[in-house]
């Protein structure tokens, strides 16, 4: 095992995790007025379905494959409609 880990005696921290956006999903705005993004990103661990406020992760799921990181995009957003979510593309 070569892999170095980060300690305060090695002065090298590792770099920050890869976070590319593949899909946006779909935008929607809470009853507050906050606006809800949810997009598919590759990671270092794969393809991650994320839901936030702007950096403020609220919810995250990996997947295998591009299809099947769409579906809990689709059910988040049921789920956001039924709270009273608007969902400005219609």
């Amino acid at each position: 095992m070569s892999e170095e880990r980060y300690t305060p005696f090695t002065w090298q921290r590792p770099s920050p995790p890869t976070l590319t956006l593949i899909e946006a999903c779909r935008e929607l705005t809470s009853p507050r007025g906050r606006v809800l993004s949810c997009g598919i990103y590759q990671t270092d661990a794969g393809l991650e379905t994320r839901a936030g406020y702007g950096d403020n992760l609220i919810r995250s799921q990996y997947a295998a494959q591009i299809g099947t990181a769409r579906e809990p995009a689709a059910a988040w957003k049921i789920a956001a409609l039924v709270k009273g979510f608007a969902d400005e593309a219609h």
